[in-house]
């Protein structure tokens, strides 16, 4: 990769691990294969999980929320990669280790997603399923609007994010939430190119349930430590889906839902999950936070996603 930034430069994530189940850790013999891919005006870092044996009928596409990165998730990729997937987790743009050359939006989010699965189905023909917590469920669903090489999704929140009251909930405070897409709509001239701390916008403290990890996230400069352009958030508040729920019927939907979650509870995602015309599934994830890295919830979700992995595999 030359000179281009590896995760060995920002080794908080290694701080993470210990928190993790053993079996989701990344170790010496489970370290993803860190790659940049160009695309528009973006180099895009992909950690890639490679099985020993890689002859799946899909592979499997990791996407992160705001605040997070594609290190963050680590654990699904490590896991799933144990049990014979190849996991592809982008660093989406604004985050991570992705190089931007301009103000990003949320567009940009969606567009990269659409690109990176016709990018990743030209190399063998393995369509994907996508995989996505936090912002980075309603990211999933945005792109298999776009993209029929999407088979199936597997997401923690469905959080429509133009709706006010989903706004009020994500910010760090009712203020925050009932007055900045307002505000960032008309200012967007003036505010667009500006860049604020990621945790001065929302819940930060509820990204997990341990503190001490939190703590450790909120100290992360390419995570939960960075920063985003207001553009980002202004165009994510404006966010509308290609297809409405209501008409979508593209894949199947594994909705999980953790238990502890105090960013995007249940009743945040549900009004989104309940007008999917889909198939689709719900599950909760005992004991789990935000980032769901608890027992037993983590081991219900690698049970449940593998099955329904594996069902999507038996119709292809």
């Amino acid at each position: 990769m030359g000179s281009k930034k590896t995760y060995n430069d920002f080794p908080a994530w290694k701080e993470f691990q210990a928190y993790y189940p053993e079996e989701f850790r990344i170790t010496e013999s489970t370290q993803p294969k860190e790659e940049y891919w160009e695309w528009d005006e973006y180099s895009v870092h992909l950690d890639r999980y490679i099985p020993t044996v890689n002859d799946k009928k899909v592979k499997v596409l990791l996407v992160h929320g705001g605040g997070g990165n594609g290190r963050l998730m680590a654990p699904m990729g490590v896991v799933l990669n144990g049990l014979g997937y190849e996991c592809i987790a982008p660093d989406m743009p604004g985050f991570g280790l992705t190089e931007i050359r301009k103000p990003n939006s949320y567009d940009t989010w969606v567009e990269m997603v659409n690109a990176l699965v016709n990018a990743e189905v030209k190399k063998d023909g393995r369509p994907v399923i996508i995989c996505g917590i936090s912002l980075g469920g309603m990211l999933a669903y945005h792109s298999a609007c776009l993209n029929k090489n999407i088979k199936g999704i597997i997401v923690s929140s469905l959080a429509d994010t133009s709706d006010p009251r989903v706004q009020i909930q994500l910010s760090k405070n009712d203020l925050l939430g009932k007055t900045g897409a307002k505000t960032l709509g008309a200012l967007k001239s003036l505010t667009d190119n500006i860049k604020v701390p990621i945790k001065i916008t929302t819940k930060m403290w509820a990204m997990a349930n341990d503190p001490s990890f939190v703590k450790k996230l909120k100290n992360d400069k390419v995570g939960s430590g960075s920063w985003v352009y207001l553009k980002f958030l202004r165009t994510l508040f404006e966010a509308k889906p290609a297809i409405e729920p209501e008409d979508f019927t593209s894949c199947p939907l594994l909705f999980f839902q953790p238990e502890k979650d105090f960013i995007i509870p249940w009743s945040i995602s549900e009004p989104f999950y309940d007008r999917l015309a889909c198939e689709k599934e719900m599950i909760y994830l005992e004991n789990c936070g935000h980032i769901p890295i608890e027992k037993p919830g983590v081991f219900q979700l690698k049970d449940k996603a593998l099955s329904f992995i594996q069902k999507i595999e038996q119709n292809l």
